[in-house]
């Protein structure tokens, strides 16, 4: 569940920032002496205090199970422009898709007041986060390299008026989805229509479960799943799409995302299909044998 920071929860939050970004820093060498003010060293209460009463930051946070483990800030801007801070996810959180949910809600906050660009930096060195921020459209303006930092900074923007244009989101998490209307549509199809609805809510808690909408409707549109190790392969399943809602793009979009996405780049992809060859060749899947197809770890995500 997303909702605003609680001032008795900035200490919480700052550790939760720090060992969010110390993976960062372990995976690239920073350290407090070579990095004194990298996020993973230099966050504090005081500093999450600075930012919601000094900079008047608007700060959410996601809890699971009672435990906080997501947080993002937006300072607001003139004119039309914000920005995002410290967007981050416990490491033992992370492939649930909670990080795409905070930064979906930090961009529908925006947009609902009124602002079309938000701003971001990154290490540019980390072209995994750079990838992912990517497929939520945002793209490279620049880079800038300071003396305190053995880094390079790197610079994002997300025109909001153009994720505004699209007619469809998608959701991340077995737990954003209505299990029922999975159900519903995984019983319309010839691989799963037998399933129970025990077996289904058993394998969507065990994946890392993907929703697609029309964006201002509330019911499930289309539906997938990935099964992965995150070390050597992935295996797309359950691909289905509301008969009432096809042709429209929400497969494409629901397949280009899921493609897209950094946790699978690397990694061996798999998947099996009766008749919607075509559709996963635009993503870089290929027959390997009458219905299954794969996908090459070096093979764009984009349908070109």
């Amino acid at each position: 569940m997303i909702r605003e920071v609680k001032r008795d929860e900035l200490s919480a939050c700052a550790d939760l920032i720090r060992k969010s970004f110390q993976t960062v820093a372990d995976e690239f060498g920073f350290t407090r002496e070579n990095a004194p003010r990298f996020t993973a060293f230099a966050t504090t209460e005081d500093r999450l205090r600075w930012h919601m009463d000094g900079e008047h930051r608007l700060m959410y946070l996601d809890e699971e199970d009672g435990r906080i483990c997501g947080y993002y800030s937006l300072l607001f801007r003139d004119p039309g422009e914000c920005e995002l801070g410290s967007l981050s996810v416990l490491p033992e959180y992370r492939h649930r898709g909670i990080g795409g949910n905070l930064l979906r809600h930090a961009l529908k906050t925006a947009e609902e007041r009124g602002y079309t660009v938000m701003n971001l930096s990154i290490v540019e060195e980390n072209t995994v986060l750079r990838s992912w921020y990517e497929s939520y459209g945002a793209i490279h303006t620049g880079t800038e390299k300071f003396d305190f930092f053995p880094f390079t900074c790197g610079y994002m923007k997300i025109t909001l008026q153009e994720t505004g244009k699209q007619d469809c989101r998608i959701v991340e998490g077995a737990e954003q989805i209505d299990i029922d209307e999975v159900v519903r549509l995984l019983k319309t199809t010839y691989w799963a229509g037998k399933r129970s609805k025990e077996q289904i809510m058993k394998s969507m808690e065990n994946s890392a479960c993907y929703g697609v909408y029309l964006k201002d409707e509330p019911k499930l549109a289309g539906f997938a799943r990935v099964i992965s190790d995150y070390a050597t392969t992935w295996y797309l399943c359950d691909v289905i799409i509301d008969p009432a809602y096809r042709h429209r793009g929400l497969g494409k979009a629901l397949v280009s995302h899921i493609a897209s996405l950094p946790e699978y780049a690397g990694l061996r992809g798999f998947l099996f299909t009766r008749d919607a060859h075509g559709l996963y060749e635009k993503y870089g899947f290929r027959t390997v044998d009458g219905r299954a197809m794969a996908k090459s770890p070096d093979q764009s995500g984009s349908a070109g």
